[in-house]
């Protein structure tokens, strides 16, 4: 009792990668299951999406770093200037940050999951399902139905 196991890195490391892939694929894809506004999620995935490919078709074989510093400095949206400069810390850093990565993605998911959207969620069930239905419904179960302000 009280005694934390350490994580593996590599566990962290692929949780991480995991958890904010399927973030961005819910902007993407499901946007109606996140909290903000629908069009608004759209309209911002839209135009960061257009800024990383004007960026990556200008560079095609241009090797990490140079990918890096293009990303960071040619770029209109924060978020991808975040994310590049991010990454670049990841790859140069040791893998504890990879634990901190995955405890923030994992505290997306859970500020995303409580939802008032109940036909979003019953629509994404009877597609088979999506993970922030499955944590929305533990969450209620839990009688967690609104996220804290």
């Amino acid at each position: 009792m009280g005694h934390r196991q350490l994580s593996d890195p590599n566990e962290d490391k692929i949780a991480a990668t995991h958890l904010s892939r399927y973030c961005a694929y819910l902007v993407a894809y499901s946007p109606d299951l996140l909290p903000d506004d629908e069009e608004w999620c759209k309209q911002l995935y839209e135009d960061v999406k257009k800024d990383a490919d004007r960026i990556l078709r200008a560079a095609p074989e241009a090797g990490y770093e140079q990918l890096v510093e293009l990303l960071s400095a040619n770029l209109n949206h924060e978020v991808l200037k975040n994310g590049a400069a991010l990454g670049k810390k990841l790859v140069e850093s040791n893998m504890a940050e990879w634990e901190d990565q995955a405890r923030f993605w994992l505290e997306v998911i859970l500020y995303a999951a409580p939802s008032e959207n109940l036909e979003g969620h019953a629509d994404a069930i009877a597609r088979g399902g999506e993970l922030i239905t499955l944590v929305w419904t533990l969450l209620a179960h839990a009688g967690i139905y609104y996220r804290e302000a």
